[in-house]
């Protein structure tokens, strides 16, 4: 089985998945991962791509990993996925071209995806935060709140249009993580 975990920057994801590690077998992928460096030193302010480019670095960086989630046999939780690569390069495709263009590529479907959910201004204020105990500076969406305001609105039209996947379920992210995460288990449960 694949599980996705979706939602803006502050959403929780990271929370709910070391939650599920602590319970359960489970093998993980991250997006986007340490390989493609140039995604990373755009997120960091460190360097411009442009939106194009972005979009299909993105897309790059899991379709490299593909052949590896596809012989995974245990459970898969994925932090990301194309959805993001959708949801947050709002800018330089259309909602219906950026679909289209993701499912030409043919990338492997996950079973459910959890849709963590939270207003922008909560989610800025969390990644504030998290970034000043981290004493790191944030990321290039991580305080911009039109922006991540935009990205919520994508992410909840891809659940509305049940994308690459029947079983969307979104979660208020704004409650207790361990409600949340209680949630999420009697779902998988419910899968198995």
């Amino acid at each position: 089985m694949r599980v996705l975990f979706e939602g803006i920057d502050g959403c929780g994801k990271d929370t709910q998945i070391a939650l599920l590690k602590k319970k359960m077998e489970i093998t993980s992928f991250k997006y986007p991962t340490k390989q493609f460096s140039p995604i990373w030193d755009y997120l960091r302010n460190k360097e411009a791509v442009h939106p194009r480019g972005l979009f299909l670095l993105f897309l790059a960086d899991i379709a490299n990993e593909q052949k590896k989630m596809e012989e995974t046999h245990s459970l898969s939780v994925i932090d990301r996925y194309v959805m993001s690569t959708i949801a947050y390069e709002v800018d330089e495709f259309s909602y219906g071209q950026a679909k289209d263009i993701v499912s030409d590529i043919g990338f492997i479907r996950p079973d459910i995806v959890f849709l963590l959910d939270l207003p922008a201004e909560v989610a800025c204020s969390r990644k504030q935060e998290q970034k000043k105990n981290e004493g790191v500076p944030p990321d290039r969406y991580d305080l911009d709140v039109d922006y991540l305001s935009k990205v919520r609105n994508r992410f909840l039209m891809l659940k509305e249009d049940s994308f690459m996947c029947s079983r969307w379920v979104t979660l208020d992210a704004t409650r207790p993580a361990e409600e949340i995460h209680t949630e999420i288990l009697m779902m998988l449960k419910g899968q198995k």
